[in-house]
Formats: C-alpha cells, sequence, structure tokens
C-alpha cells in the first residue's frame, strides 16, 4: 500500500502549557515547579492504584498520573515510613505530572516525593471522573499524530477530497472549479492532518485559511470572492486522488474492479491516481468519482456488477 508522504509531527504538551490549558478544572501547583517544562506525550490518563500496590513496570511517565479517594486514602492507612518506600520508586520515574483530584489533603511524603524529584504536583477540587474526562478529551485532538502536506482538501457532496501531485499539476486550479461549481474549499496548498481513531481530520495553518494561490493571479481570497459558504474549516479525508500528467505507458484503472488505498497516519484512505490530458474534464470526474464512492458506501459496486454480468454472459455463449 502506498503511503501518503509529508511532514509527520506528534506533539506533546509541557506541564506549563498544561495548567493554563485546564484552568477551568481549578489547578494549583502544590510541588515541583522546577518540573513544569517536563513533556506529557499521550492523551492517556492513569491512575496510580497499581503503582502504589507495588506494580511499577506499567507506568508510563508521559501521562497525566491521578490519585484520587481511594488512592490517597490507602497513602493515608499507610505507615509514615511505608508511604515513602512505596512513593519513592514511582516518583523516580519523572513523571510528567501528578493530579490530586477533589482538593484532597496530600500526605507530607506525597509533597515531599514530588519536591525531591521536580515532580510537578497538582491539586484539583473537580472529582475524578471529571478531571479524567475533560483532560482526556481535549488532549486527544491536541496530542493527536499530525502530517502536514503539500495538496488541496475539498469538500465535494460531503465528502472530503484531497487532491495530491505535482507542482503546476493543477490542484489549485481544479478546486476553484469545484468551487465554482457549489463545493467548498477547506486548504489549499498546505495540509494539515490530524488522527484521531481511525478518523482522518484534514485542516488549514491557520495563516493560510480560506486563501488560495493560482499562478498568474496570485493570492485570492475564497471567502470574501464566494462567501463564507464555500468555505470549510475542517474536513475528514475520504477519498485522495493524486492528479498526474498522462503518460502514454502509464497504467491507469480502466475497470474499476481493483481498489485502491493509500495509507494516512497508518489509516487506510481510497485512493485513486488520475490522469491530467487535454480534453479531459477533471473536475467533472471528480464529482463522479466521489458520487461513485458514496454508491459504494450504500453497497453498490458498479464494476463488480458489471464484471458479473459479463461472466455470465462469457458462460452462455461458451455452453452454446
Amino acid at each position: 500500500m502506498k503511503t501518503l508522504s509529508g511532514q509527520e509531527i506528534h506533539p506533546r504538551m509541557s506541564v506549563k502549557q498544561f495548567l493554563e490549558t485546564f484552568a477551568a478544572l481549578d489547578l494549583t501547583l502544590l510541588a515541583g515547579t522546577e518540573g513544569l517544562d517536563r513533556e506529557i506525550e499521550s492523551p492517556r490518563i492513569q491512575k496510580m492504584g497499581l503503582a502504589l500496590a507495588g506494580v511499577y513496570e506499567h507506568i508510563h511517565s508521559g501521562r497525566v498520573q491521578i490519585l484520587g479517594s481511594t488512592e490517597i486514602s490507602y497513602l493515608e492507612h499507610q505507615p509514615p515510613g511505608q508511604r515513602a518506600e512505596k512513593l519513592a520508586p514511582i516518583f523516580q520515574k519523572e513523571l510528567a505530572c501528578v493530579v490530586v483530584t477533589k482538593g484532597l489533603a496530600c500526605p507530607d511524603e506525597l509533597v515531599n516525593a514530588a519536591a525531591e524529584t521536580g515532580t510537578p504536583l497538582i491539586s484539583s477540587s473537580r472529582t475524578s471522573s471529571l478531571v479524567i474526562n475533560e483532560i482526556t478529551d481535549i488532549l486527544i485532538s491536541a496530542l493527536a499524530p499530525c502530517l502536514t502536506v503539500h495538496g488541496v482538501l475539498v469538500d465535494v457532496y460531503g465528502v472530503g477530497l484531497l487532491l495530491i501531485g505535482k507542482g503546476s499539476i493543477g490542484k489549485s486550479e481544479t478546486a476553484l472549479d469545484l468551487i465554482v461549481r457549489g463545493h467548498r474549499l477547506v486548504s489549499d496548498d498546505v495540509v494539515e492532518i490530524r488522527r484521531r481513531g481511525d478518523n482522518l481530520m484534514g485542516t488549514p495553518p491557520e495563516l493560510l485559511q480560506y486563501h488560495m494561490e493560482l499562478r498568474g493571479l496570485g493570492i485570492i481570497n475564497i471567502k470574501d470572492l464566494f462567501g463564507v459558504v464555500a468555505t470549510r474549516s475542517r474536513m475528514d479525508i475520504d477519498l485522495v486522488v493524486e492528479l498526474e500528467h498522462w503518460r502514454e505507458q502509464g497504467t491507469y484503472d480502466r475497470l474499476g474492479l481493483d481498489e485502491q488505498n493509500i495509507s494516512i497516519l497508518g489509516v487506510p484512505v481510497p485512493y485513486l491516481l488520475m490522469p491530467v490530458a487535454i480534453g479531459r474534464n477533471i473536475t467533472i470526474i471528480l464529482e463522479v468519482a466521489v458520487r461513485n464512492l458514496l454508491l459504494k458506501r450504500k453497497g453498490i459496486f458498479t464494476a463488480r456488477t458489471f464484471a458479473e454480468r459479463l461472466q455470465e454472459v462469457l458462460e452462455v455463449d461458451a455452453d452454446e
């Protein structure tokens, strides 16, 4: 399977940014100020119950660690000396940060362990469930893997169509023709793709939003020219079409039986290689490609049906 190339980025969030982002959770830094530059690498939250019981191998230092009522109660019922012994191996893991929920009072040994290792210890007055849900929801977007690619993303009949190909092949001109026909621009020239589960969301860089570059004309603003209804701020990527100049020896699909995919951040997306030549109306062909994709989603595969009917006719002729 072909892989879409581009600049891949795996975002991270510093604990300082975390405190600013989640201010609504009523966060207070109790200790570990020198660790505010530590980075959160994963949106997944980890509760420290198993770690307190002595199972240290499953601790993920790049995650937000949560201490709720159960964990704090467990610590309080331990003799002071044992509290320090249980906490020491955990805080040696260079945790990104630890959040204590419900405004619970922290044992001195917990505060000391955080201060000695420079681990940000944070208190929230909110319940554990609310803290976990809020943090997870935002971090999934903020830390989603991102791929920046050269291409044009357009909403065609509610389908996210990503056009790729070499420079000067006519991606922007084709997208403009689609916009004139009533479709909507998401991003021109540069598309930022983020993965959430098995969904791929395409967005424009903030500076380029609404803008399009056309050789010989320059930079135009689609929102100003055609109205806000001609643009979208984001769109799932459902179909990738690569435009290339027609090659006599090129291998192009004639029947549509062999469905191809392209891998984007590990997610397979339907892919078409579209030859560009004088006399071919690429815009209409792309509209038909999108309509055909929508039919396939309904279970209607025209090429397969045609091939089956053809095979039946051939078998009848052979019998005669």
